[in-house]
């Protein structure tokens, strides 16, 4: 993001294991700057209720969690009418040719596989804002 351009954006992240939802926020923080707030979810029905209550402008969703899992979370997001525009990347150690057809199928934007590259992670991430401002203009 060029200085002068700060819109406070808005990322969730969605993953069960404590430690990739920090380094995952990291990452994001040390690659894209602090105009970033990053929102974090443990399970699918946190997920949904977030992401309707804060509207985030991306979500990195991991599939496999308890409970609901993210293709579900997908499913219900992309199915609300108020959350159906907002950028879903999946972000899992799912890294069958199945599991990423289905996630895109599903109205994923983009897929991750863990061990993800911080780098790689930072680009999707800034690819996708990019895509949002402009079809705020």
């Amino acid at each position: 993001m060029v200085a002068g351009e700060s819109r406070g954006w808005k990322i969730l992240v969605v993953d069960d294991e404590k430690e990739v939802r920090r380094v995952a926020r990291e990452c994001i923080r040390l690659a894209l700057g602090e105009d970033y707030q990053v929102m974090e979810a443990g399970e699918g029905k946190e997920a949904v209720e977030t992401a309707e209550r804060e509207r985030p402008d991306l979500i990195l969703l991991d599939i496999m969690m308890p409970e609901m899992d993210g293709f579900e979370v997908c499913r219900c997001l992309k199915a609300a009418p108020a959350t159906s525009r907002i950028p879903i990347v999946f972000l899992t150690a799912r890294g069958e040719e199945e599991a990423v057809d289905q996630g895109l199928a599903l109205g994923g934007d983009g897929y991750m596989i863990k061990p993800f590259n911080a780098v790689s992670l930072a680009a999707q991430v800034s690819e996708l804002l990019a895509s949002v401002r402009g079809e705020c203009h």
